[in-house]
């Protein structure tokens, strides 16, 4: 045993001694089939150290004007990027050659029909005119339920939930409601007292510059109802620049069409926030760890391989969102249909992140969220009948943190050997260079790794699938749920009865659906860049251990079965299911991507 310990140690010399200067073309050319390995194990760490190095010097960061955190430049940097964009950009060019034919055919047929005379006729919009695009429509539900109260509440119990918070005894009340003991038996005071009272407030809205369309900031209450224990809306008050003195307040006690036209108001916000916050929340805040990750950690890391794994061709849909807006801000973009500018969506994503909301790193791990909003494990107030985002969540963050653990547990016999190894040290020490806000200040703990990288995963799976993919098309940026603009101001008083003078006409209507299905990746369902597949590559676990690939078989396992479970859902005698008038299946892990696509 002492000889092949020696022999291995003179082998591991002589291969240092004998190893030429490392470059950037050995890095590009370099293959091997031996195993993944960390540090301490490495037979040849002078060689591992030089690619490293390399490495650094070939992944630079840049400032970037989209999404405030470093973009990578450099030599190795710029080919990585070359050589994802021939993965990555045919499909898209694909996909939007299918939208520009269909966006055609869609507005043909809605002009045959006779155009859009009143809210139910946008569901003439989604009937089988999109085939690639956007085949199966809204979810089941948004085009016949769209008055319904509880599709607009509990669309922030699953779409939406990341401004919605409990109000809790300290906290200001953002504006009267007179008529609150008459819609919920109890005034907005004791709806406070009791826990029950929850707010979502975009009021900085009303200070992007807009287009000739109209929007507003709004602040919505919801409640849950006290007897029934249903969440349910409670007002809601636009707010408009220059007119926040006289803004009106909202409530189900006003006319339906008021109240409906309030609520697409608000709808917009939330259609808004899934748009320009998803570049920051999922793309931004998970480059900057993976960009330090890449200066750091040698590409035979486990834990770099894993984060290649969840981080599949990042690099291209910064700039390809950047030409979006400068598209859409050139004198030559034609008709705007959002309430506010492109520049104003770039200059709203960065603030977002700058103020750590989108970019905090622990306090959006999804449980710390979740909980600081008052929203789970609240010690004031009732919890939720239902809360679809978290239980769907939790499925499938828990099955990947099941499988984050498994792996560091196979590789890291104890948390002496996470604070041992040099490499995630750096790893943890670049984050600052990085500027990743809210990164864990030091990983000594197999616990916090595992957390840091579950996170990691969450952004691309949930995060991204939940406000980009295949989740804001079917559901908050819908027709007529939540229109991009309105042709009319916002009212300045109550009384109004023509609302279709509000909503888009059929060119912007069918405008809202393209773009959205840009993001739309209905081919890919029962395919392996699904969630159920984020672990499943030949290629990868034949060099990882054999803990690691047993864990990467038990995930599958349990995603295929909870793809089995979303898929059974179904509305209920009362046309609910889980207590919303729709069918939320975003999650599905056969059919949501693992990555963030775009």
């Amino acid at each position: 045993m002492i000889k092949s310990v020696l022999a291995s140690i003179l082998l591991a010399a002589s291969a240092v001694q004998a190893s030429p200067a490392f470059t950037e073309r050995t890095l590009e050319t370099t293959t091997s089939s031996d195993p993944y390995t960390v540090p301490k194990n490495d037979r040849n760490p002078r060689a591992r150290a030089a690619a490293i190095d390399v490495k650094r010097k070939g992944w630079l960061y840049s400032e970037y004007p989209m999404g405030v955190a470093y973009y990578p430049t450099g030599t190795l940097a710029n080919k990585t990027i070359a050589k994802d964009q021939e993965s990555w950009l045919p499909p898209i060019a694909d996909l939007q050659a299918a939208i520009s034919d269909e966006t055609g055919i869609a507005l043909d047929a809605i002009n045959s029909k006779g155009g859009l005379n009143k809210l139910e006729d946008y569901a003439n919009l989604y009937d089988g005119q999109w085939p690639k695009a956007f085949p199966d429509g809204p979810f089941p539900g948004m085009l016949t339920n769209f008055t319904d109260d509880r599709l607009f509440s509990m669309m922030r119990l699953s779409a939406s939930p990341y401004r919605l918070k409990r109000v809790q005894l300290s906290d200001p009340l953002l504006f009267p409601v007179d008529a609150a003991a008459s819609i919920t038996g109890l005034s907005l005071k004791q709806l406070q007292s009791q826990g029950r009272l929850f707010v979502e407030d975009f009021s900085e809205m009303k200070e992007l510059t807009p287009t000739d369309k109209f929007g507003a900031g709004c602040q919505g209450y919801f409640y849950i109802h006290p007897k029934s224990g249903d969440f349910l809306p409670l007002a809601i008050r636009p707010l408009v620049k220059g007119r926040e003195n006289s803004a009106l307040v909202y409530t189900p006690k006003d006319s339906p069409t008021d109240w409906l036209l309030a609520k697409f108001i608000m709808n917009q916000n939330d259609g808004w926030h899934t748009t320009w916050a998803h570049i920051t929340q999922s793309h931004s805040a998970a480059e900057a760890p993976y960009l330090a990750a890449i200066r750091t950690l040698s590409d035979d890391h486990p834990v770099m391989v894993i984060l290649n794994r969840v981080e599949k061709t990042p690099w291209n849909i910064r700039p390809l969102l950047e030409a979006g807006v400068e598209a859409g801000a050139a004198p030559t973009a034609g008709p705007q249909y959002y309430a506010w500018t492109s520049l104003s969506g770039r200059q709203w994503a960065n603030q977002v992140y700058s103020s750590g909301e989108t970019a905090n790193f622990q306090s959006n791990y999804y449980r710390t969220l979740l909980q600081n909003n008052g929203l789970i494990n609240s010690k004031f107030g009732p919890a939720f009948k239902s809360f679809p985002f978290y239980e769907d969540t939790a499925v499938v963050t828990e099955a990947i943190r099941d499988f984050m653990t498994a792996f560091i547990d196979s590789y890291y016999p104890n948390d002496k050997a996470v604070a041992q190894d040099s490499e995630l040290q750096a790893w943890r020490a670049e984050t600052d260079v990085a500027k990743v806000y809210d990164f864990p200040k030091s990983i000594t703990t197999k616990k916090t790794l595992v957390d840091v990288l579950t996170h990691q995963a969450y952004l691309g799976a949930v995060v991204h699938g939940v406000m980009s993919t295949n989740g804001a098309i079917g559901d908050t940026t819908s027709l007529p749920f939540a229109p991009a603009g309105f042709r009319q101001p916002i009212p300045t008083k109550k009384g109004v009865t023509d609302i279709m003078s509000f909503m888009p006409t059929a060119e912007g209507a069918v405008w809202q659906v393209a773009t959205y299905a840009a993001a739309n990746r209905a081919a890919w369902r029962d395919t392996n860049e699904t969630l159920s597949y984020m672990f499943s590559d030949e290629a990868m676990l034949s060099r990882m251990n054999a803990g690691t690939r047993a864990a990467a078989t038990t995930f599958k396992t349990n995603m295929d079965a909870f793809s089995k479970v979303v898929r059974a859902r179904k509305f209920d005698e009362n046309g609910l299911e889980r207590g919303m008038p729709f069918l939320w299946n975003v999650l599905d892990p056969n059919w949501a991507p693992y990555w963030s696509v775009v």
